[in-house]
């Protein structure tokens, strides 16, 4: 009998050391959970958004290290929880091809905290393309960088936005490394393309960046040819 009593206490302490052990730490009672994004806007295919939630006690002390936070979201994927330190805990939210604004909420233990606004997602319209050129004249080189930035209605850059060079004059004696075929802005909205030229004397070349999108926005840049 002594020895069953033994084995069930065993059992027990076994039992409740499991229990602790796997126990979720999150936020104590009148916790308060803010909710941050950056950026508040990403493109629909692959953007992310860093999510913070700053949660702090009803003392106004950051909770401990570790407490646990989840997160969900009404559009895009987002990690599934995070753990806070300095009270501060972040995840990543993904789109995937929707468009749309995601709605974000953080929860941990009974404190819950929502993002306002949301992310919006997609939907970016580049209204103008600005062009130059690296070096601005061409003397010896016989070829210069052009680089064509798009921009949104806000001044903001736009990635991943098809961008054609043509020469549109001289063509005989200029010409464009990308032969006509599209190349993308990266993250800063900048697409760059390499102008070449035949000439023999001096004249200038006019090349036109035009984005692929609503509306067509392009815009040019006139380079000097001055050889020596």
């Amino acid at each position: 009998m002594a020895m069953k009593i033994r084995k069930l206490t065993l059992f027990l302490l076994a039992a409740v050391h499991l229990t602790c052990a796997g126990a979720m730490l999150t936020a104590p009672p009148e916790s308060t959970i803010v909710v941050l994004a950056n950026p508040d806007f990403i493109p629909a295919n692959g953007g992310v958004s860093v999510i913070t939630a700053v949660v702090t006690e009803v003392a106004g002390t950051a909770v401990p290290d570790g407490t646990v936070v989840q997160f969900f979201t009404t559009l895009g994927k987002i990690d599934r929880e995070g753990k806070t330190k300095d009270g501060v805990a972040r995840v990543n939210l993904i789109s995937d091809n929707r468009s749309g604004v995601a709605s974000v909420t953080a929860v941990s233990g009974p404190a819950t905290g929502a993002l306002d606004p949301g992310v919006s997602i997609g939907g970016v319209l580049p209204r103008r393309v600005i062009v130059t050129a690296d070096p601005s004249r061409i003397t010896t080189s016989r070829s210069t960088h052009v680089i064509a930035t798009v921009i949104d209605a806000d001044g903001n850059p736009v990635a991943n936005v098809a961008v054609i060079f043509e020469v549109t004059n001289n063509k005989t004696t200029e010409f464009m490394d990308s032969a006509g075929n599209p190349i993308f802005t990266d993250n800063n909205g900048r697409a760059e393309d390499v102008m070449r030229t035949r000439r023999t004397s001096p004249g200038t070349a006019e090349v036109k960046a035009t984005a692929l999108a609503t509306g067509a926005p392009s815009g040019t840049v006139s380079i000097p040819i001055l050889l020596q």
